[in-house]
């Protein structure tokens, strides 16, 4: 006797499986999203910090500290004689992050 087709045991199995692996597909694609995003924002304050830092180094040298906003970001600037700090701050979903340069220049 020959049968064609699944029992209803496999089906039921299968079923089972498929609700255990769409939730954790949700899950991961998530968590890649979330991933994703956060690495978009730190390549973004990444460009910003240098931008920042060839502007500053352009500029002539005198001493003072600025700071301002571009979108999400909050930026500084911190100089004196003999070096230049720049910070570039920003938050995501999950906690506050920060990206900092020291570099010493040249008196005038």
């Amino acid at each position: 006797m020959r049968r064609d087709g699944f029992t209803l045991i496999e089906l039921l199995l299968a079923l089972a499986m498929l609700g255990l692996m769409i939730p954790l597909c949700v899950r991961v694609e998530a968590i890649t999203s979330e991933y994703i995003y956060s690495t978009r924002l730190r390549n973004e304050a990444t460009r910003l910090l240098e931008n920042i830092v060839e502007k500053e180094l352009a500029r002539p040298a005198a001493a003072g500290d600025h700071q301002g906003w571009e979108g999400p970001f909050r930026w500084w600037v911190e100089r004196d004689r003999n070096e230049l700090r720049v910070g570039v701050a920003w938050s995501d979903s999950r906690r506050e992050h920060q990206l900092e340069v020291v570099t010493l220049v040249a008196p005038p």
